[in-house]
């Protein structure tokens, strides 16, 4: 058994802001999957949002979050994180996250910011690195973490189970509520599986792109924290707005990479394969339209041709700004053969995006005590049934910060005593392909019908299949040893679950949700959250 005050199981922008602020307070292990910089910050390209610039207000971008969130979002929720965004995007800067300037690089204040637009915004408001924003922060609050002689960092360790009433060996007394006291986090070296006790725990595991066979999020996005906290009792919300970035690049053969929307925003041009435009005809803002909006544009039009791909194009965009603004996709996209300076970006849309999860309020509580959540993972409000560009790295950032200055943190905690992991020493290599081609299946399943555009039918039988390879795979998990493959896959199973049955409930197209048997928006009885 390891006791820590304050566990953090994942190591994205929220893990590590949420260890930084804690470790005034008390010790902090940080758990990660792979390595610390394997996480879907490190992949974010576009930037941060925030309201920096004079022209710019809070009323505004308060009024784009709620608008591209089909008026689903929480506006006293959108507002408060607005409001914070300015002094969290100072902290970044002070931890030394270099952040492209306007003039002088070296000049580190605020007003000297540039500033990029992305879909949905009605004003330059996005603060960015070049395009690996996400990357540059992550070398920031890594090296800040690994000097901290108060965070203690688990690579290559993987969360299993949280601690709560069902792993203690008795109650002392009754606990009203549900309770976690840390978690069970396996060596994926050793495949040893160990009590990690602590006072708090962050989930901070990021999304779960990979339910589905095109996305654009790294391996380690199979849903772990989704999948945890549901069986430990939390409550889970608004799962079926899983939204598609509508440009990553198209390659049959090799794993797709997002295009960042901030391409669209300094000119580029969305056309078929025959070089004409047509975003004109779904959206006033075209190319700039929400993702929701551009991705069914995007869909449609694909199937309407029976295309594979189509195009963006970039080529009468200046070359040096293309090769001085977006480094990394200008040298990504050269290495699978396309030069974005002289021909246009073969683009599909790809999952990217969980705008549902753990119900929490602004400050990271979930209804778990002692539990936080913050990042992808979690359900703030924020976000409605559709992601405005930027806002996620914005509330990852805004909703740790305050968890970790919430008053609960300094609470005493008793601990119970806590059962060790129950190890089974048996491993049926026979029934492996339960494992390794269910995970296939089930990411077939979900692209094909629970993808952009859904119908009643195919979600029916989604839920039928994907609740049969639930049991299956859960029955050789409860039988065997587990090692990270099995535990991955029951992970993605039951985030496949949670979406489809939240599909279901939904019977009214909105933001990223979109079925064909209710294509219009029903404010009467849906302006609400799907709650599981």
């Amino acid at each position: 058994m390891k006791t820590y005050d304050y566990l953090v199981i994942g190591s994205g922008l929220a893990g590590l802001v949420f260890a930084l602020e804690a470790s005034s307070q008390g010790k902090v292990a940080i758990v990660t999957k792979k390595k610390m910089h394997n996480c879907n910050t490190d992949y974010a390209q576009g930037g941060i949002a925030a309201v920096v610039d004079q022209q710019d207000s809070f009323d505004n971008h308060v009024r784009d979050t709620f608008i591209a969130g089909g008026e689903l979002g929480k506006v006293e929720v959108i507002e408060q994180i607005v409001k914070e965004a300015p002094d969290r995007l100072q902290y970044l800067i002070d931890l030394g996250t270099r952040f492209t300037m306007e003039n002088d690089q070296l000049d580190r204040r605020l007003e000297n910011l540039s500033l990029t637009r992305e879909g949905g915004h009605s004003r330059k408001r996005v603060a960015y690195a070049a395009d690996s924003t996400g990357h540059e922060i992550m070398t920031a609050l890594i090296a800040a973490c690994r000097k901290n002689d108060n965070i203690d960092i688990f690579e290559n360790h993987l969360a299993v189970d949280l601690i709560t009433q069902h792993h203690i060996s008795q109650a002392r007394h009754f606990i009203p509520r549900i309770t976690c006291w840390g978690a069970y986090i396996m060596n994926t070296e050793t495949a040893e599986i160990e009590i990690y006790r602590s006072r708090k725990t962050m989930l901070a595991t990021g999304g779960g792109g990979q339910v589905y066979s095109y996305n654009t999020n790294p391996d380690i996005a199979t849903g772990d924290g989704y999948a945890m906290a549901y069986l430990a009792g939390a409550r889970m919300v608004n799962m079926e707005f899983v939204q598609f970035h509508p440009t990553a690049f198209y390659d049959s053969e090799n794993k797709p990479f997002l295009v960042s929307e901030a391409v669209r925003g300094e000119g580029a041009i969305l056309r078929l394969q025959n070089g004409a435009t047509f975003m004109e005809k779904y959206h006033e803002l075209e190319c700039l339209a929400p993702r929701d909006i551009v991705s069914r544009a995007i869909d449609f039009e694909l199937k309407k041709s029976g295309d594979k791909f189509l195009y963006l194009d970039a080529t009468h965009i200046p070359k040096e700004k293309l090769m001085t603004h977006f480094p990394y996709i200008y040298k990504k996209c050269l290495s699978r053969g396309v030069d974005i300076t002289s021909e246009p970006i073969p683009i599909v849309p790809a999952a990217h995006y969980f705008c549902g999860g753990i119900a929490t309020t602004i400050d990271g509580l979930t209804a778990i005590r002692n539990l936080f959540a913050a990042g992808e993972v979690s359900c703030t409000g924020l976000h409605g049934a559709n992601r405005l560009a930027s806002n996620s790295l914005l509330e990852a950032l805004v909703i740790a910060w305050r968890a970790a200055h919430h008053p609960s943190m300094m609470e005493e905690v008793e601990f119970p005593e806590i059962l060790p992991w129950q190890a089974s020493n048996t491993f049926n290599e026979n029934e492996w392909v339960i494992i390794s081609h269910n995970r296939q299946i089930l990411n077939t399943i979900m692209q094909g019908y629970v993808g952009i555009t859904r119908s009643r039918r195919l979600l029916k039988y989604a839920y039928s299949r994907v609740s049969n390879i639930y049991e299956e795979i859960n029955n050789f998990y409860q039988h065997n040893s587990v090692n990270k493959e099995v535990i991955e896959t029951r992970n993605i199973a039951i985030v496949a679950l949670l979406i489809i049955r939240s599909a279901l409930m939904r019977k009214e197209s909105r933001g990223a949700h979109y079925v064909n048997d209710y294509p219009q928006r029903d404010d009467i009885k849906y302006l609400k959250d799907t709650i599981i």
